[in-house]
């Protein structure tokens, strides 16, 4: 009897608390509502494009996404978002020494590397043999035509960081074995003769660390010496800045540590050459980064024409090589215009692309003029499941398809022919494709072909299109169409 007294003499704090447990929850789940006006987020630091408030109608419509486009905008913007997604990554980079994104390897001793390249370090995406060819050969063709135009060539492709400082690698991601993509291609860039500069022996012999811990790239002093490699391998006279003056930026955020955390970055020092500053942008561009850059130097030793195609690796070459070159030419875009080699007048062609990259040159190849070949002769002809378009693509008419590779033996060219109204057959060399499925990523086919015919080659309005696969004792024709409206 007295203990039901206590019980109800209790039972009202009992309620208290839980009222007050209620209350407290749902004054933190509102939080981040009610202060969304007071603590806004900082877009400059988020590395994607963040939702906007939506309009409840459009052109007079009601806007029956409007509920959902509001719930987005809220994920991209309630209060302290970042600073509760940083406090997050820290948890698990120091905490847990693992990562809290997809895109960040969280490694050892402050390091970071770029899950992009973890297909290549643990061999799990390893080329195809004929997209290995392709690759070299598109190459060789653009060195062929740069050749042709007076310039000297040379590749260069920019290691992973993983492939040179991999002691800093999270002990269960364990390394592939066997020949990587970067090896497999090179030995096929020798095999075609295309002038390559090898990094990988370069930068790993090096016992100094030349890449950034919190960034994908080299540092600075990595570039330095990869500028200085490509030229001494060019037989260029520069200025290799041993001797020169090194400052330091302190304000330098690798790309890493900005995926990771969005606020609270730890900057890096990274070396400046001031030396090496003396140029100008001639065209729109504002900074290294810009996908289309031309330059003059301000140097009084310049010399000659470069043009030089690349990706983010050549961010920090680009001061050396448009201080060195009176006039230069840098471009990020796809594919490579190796037209402009040709326009420019360019002295030097360079092309910087990193490991894990590699099969752009198989799935993009360059635009460039498909060269005549004379002597081509077709022993036979054959229906295949070989395909073959054409379509107006700028000065081009752009002839490709993909072959029935059953009828495309190892070391076998490609020939494009273009029959006028006489019967007579012009035959042009393709570029080999890789073609890439829906997903924009993964090669499906690796017997692509294609071949852009300047069209004021074809004066005819339709043609017919041959397709010739010649091998080393026989060739054939395993496709063709007629084209109607040039």
């Amino acid at each position: 009897m007295c203990e039901d007294a206590r019980t109800k003499e209790q039972s009202p704090h009992k309620d208290w608390g839980a009222l007050i447990f209620v209350v407290a929850v749902m004054v933190a789940l509102s939080l981040p509502f009610v202060c969304m006006p007071f603590a806004p987020t900082n877009d400059e630091a988020e590395l994607q494009e963040l939702a906007v408030w939506p309009k409840l109608s459009d052109d007079g419509a009601i806007n029956v996404d409007y509920l959902s486009e509001a719930g987005a905008y809220f994920d991209d913007h309630f209060a302290f978002r970042q600073q509760i997604i940083t406090a997050n990554a820290h948890l698990f980079a120091q905490g847990l020494e693992t990562s809290p994104t997809s895109q960040v390897v969280v490694g050892s001793d402050g390091w970071l590397y770029y899950a992009g390249t973890m297909a290549d370090y643990q061999r799990t995406a390893l080329l195809s043999d004929r997209a290995i060819d392709n690759a070299a050969f598109n190459v060789s063709l653009m060195q062929r035509y740069a050749q042709e135009q007076g310039a000297q060539f040379l590749l260069m492709v920019a290691p992973n960081k993983n492939s040179l400082y991999s002691q800093n690698m999270p002990y269960y991601e364990l390394a592939g074995t066997g020949p990587g993509n970067a090896e497999r291609l090179q030995l096929a860039f020798d095999d075609y003769g295309v002038n390559t500069l090898n990094l990988f022996d370069l930068l790993g012999a090096d016992e100094r660390v030349l890449y950034m811990k919190t960034d994908t790239h080299w540092n600075t002093e990595g570039a330095r010496i990869a500028y200085d490699a490509a030229l001494n391998a060019l037989d260029i006279e520069h200025d290799d800045y041993l001797n020169a003056a090194v400052t330091w930026d302190d304000s330098f955020v690798g790309d890493l540590e900005a995926m990771l955390y969005l606020v609270g970055r730890t900057p890096e020092a990274v070396e400046v050459y001031e030396a090496a500053q003396r140029f100008s942008y001639t065209n729109e561009a504002t900074s290294v980064q810009d996908a289309d850059i031309a330059t003059a130097s301000q140097s009084e030793q310049t010399q000659g024409s470069l043009v030089m195609y690349r990706d983010s690796f050549g961010n920090a070459l680009l001061p050396f090589f448009a201080t060195q070159f009176k006039q230069a030419s840098f471009t990020k875009l796809e594919p490579y215009n190796a037209v402009v080699i040709a326009e420019q007048q360019a002295d030097v062609v360079i092309v910087e692309r990193a490991e894990r990259h590699l099969e752009f040159f198989a799935t993009n190849p360059p635009i460039l003029p498909a060269q005549e070949v004379d002597n081509v002769g077709v022993d036979y002809a054959v229906e295949t499941t070989s395909t073959v378009t054409a379509e107006v693509n700028g000065p081009y008419i752009k002839i490709s398809g993909v072959l029935d590779e059953v009828y495309v033996p190892n070391n076998s060219a490609i020939y494009v022919g273009v029959e006028s109204d006489d019967g007579q057959v012009r035959y042009y060399e393709a570029c080999r494709q890789s073609v890439v499925g829906e997903d924009g990523q993964s090669i499906e086919n690796d017997y692509g072909y294609l071949a852009r015919v300047v069209a004021d080659d074809i004066p005819e309005s339709s043609f017919t299109m041959h397709i010739v696969v010649a091998g080393e004792t026989s060739s054939c024709e395993v496709a063709s169409m007629t084209y109607e409206g040039v």
